[in-house]
């Protein structure tokens, strides 16, 4: 495990890049991590022993939280390009090239695709807040138009995934993901609902706002949101953090809790997690279902796309959050 550390007196940030350049770690410089990062020594990793026979249970087997970059493939596999696209999209389990630009405050990261694009990070801590901005780029290297699914899979753990602790964002239409049902799934498979007051299956009224006690098990897809912006805080400990990011480029917000409900590899009952997901599109079926249905985003010869997104901490109280600011303000 190759750990890069950026870190200022009030935020540490620690990113593993020889596995995706995946974010483990996002704590203030006085506390605990806020990502859901586990200790699990079980399952075995597929990397270390062999496959599960199936690229979502390897992947899987891997799994032990933090925040993992999705492209350019998000969900299910398949084939685009006569070239085979795994679970969730090779970079999220590659090796990635980067360069440190400001010791423990900015960094770039690269990685290309087995499709022929390359993805580039900048990571930029800012020296005197808890402020960190992520700067992105997709470079098309092939002489025709290629498809794509990009997301960031960023899963908040306790205290954030504590009951009681609140979601606020911009109001939406709530779709759950009509594949996944069991006896902790409390919507309907493939209902659809208004943010944030509505009913669960069996008819009782829910407020998905806040965290469930659990057992519950939720995958949902936001669209229709204002803005791209979300927060999460636990007024009790008075600790929160928000997210803001480009609607342009991820205009969906997958919603994915596992709240001590999930029985299956690899969470085992001891999982809780909420994880809140800015994508390109839903639900989850992957890149060869979005290319027939026409739902995969399109980047031309040799053209570059970039983004950006927000990280802020913040001192959370019982107000509302009203709006994450690109520049890491907090509006209530």
């Amino acid at each position: 495990m190759t750990q890069l550390v950026l870190k200022n007196t009030m935020l540490r940030v620690i990113v593993d890049v020889d596995r995706g350049a995946e974010i483990t770690h996002i704590q203030p410089s006085t506390g605990n991590n806020l990502l859901f990062f586990a200790d699990w020594q079980a399952p075995l990793p597929a990397s270390r022993s062999q496959s599960y026979g199936s690229d979502v249970l390897d992947w899987l087997s891997e799994y032990r939280g933090g925040w993992q970059e999705l492209f350019p493939n998000a969900g299910g596999s398949g084939t685009v390009l006569g070239t085979p696209v795994p679970f969730h999209g090779e970079v999220s389990r590659s090796r990635w090239s980067w360069n440190t630009i400001v010791p423990e405050l900015e960094v770039i990261l690269s990685t290309p695709a087995r499709l022929p694009l390359v993805l580039e990070r900048r990571m930029r801590l800012e020296p005197d807040r808890p402020v960190l901005h992520i700067e992105e780029r997709v470079t098309n290297e092939a002489g025709f138009p290629v498809p794509y699914i990009w997301g960031h899979h960023p899963a908040w753990g306790p205290p954030l995934a504590d009951t009681g602790s609140v979601i606020d964002l911009p109001a939406g239409t709530l779709t759950a993901d009509a594949g996944l049902d069991g006896p902790h799934v409390d919507l309907e498979p493939g209902s659809t609902h208004s943010w944030s007051i509505t009913q669960d299956r069996r008819g009782n009224r829910i407020d998905l706002s806040r965290v469930p006690a659990g057992p519950v098990q939720r995958l949902c897809y936001l669209s229709d949101l204002r803005e791209g912006w979300y927060a999460v805080r636990n007024p009790a400990i008075r600790i929160g953090v928000g997210l803001a990011w480009d609607t342009a480029v991820f205009p969906h917000l997958w919603m994915w809790q596992e709240i001590a409900g999930g029985s299956g590899m690899p969470w085992y009952g001891r999982a809780r997690i909420t994880a809140l997901e800015p994508a390109t599109q839903f639900p989850a079926h992957g890149l060869e279902q979005a290319v027939t249905q026409g739902q995969a985003h399109i980047i031309q010869p040799g053209e570059v796309r970039e983004t950006a997104l927000t990280l802020v901490l913040f001192e959370a109280t019982d107000q509302p959050v009203r709006r994450v600011a690109h520049n890491g303000d907090i509006l209530y």
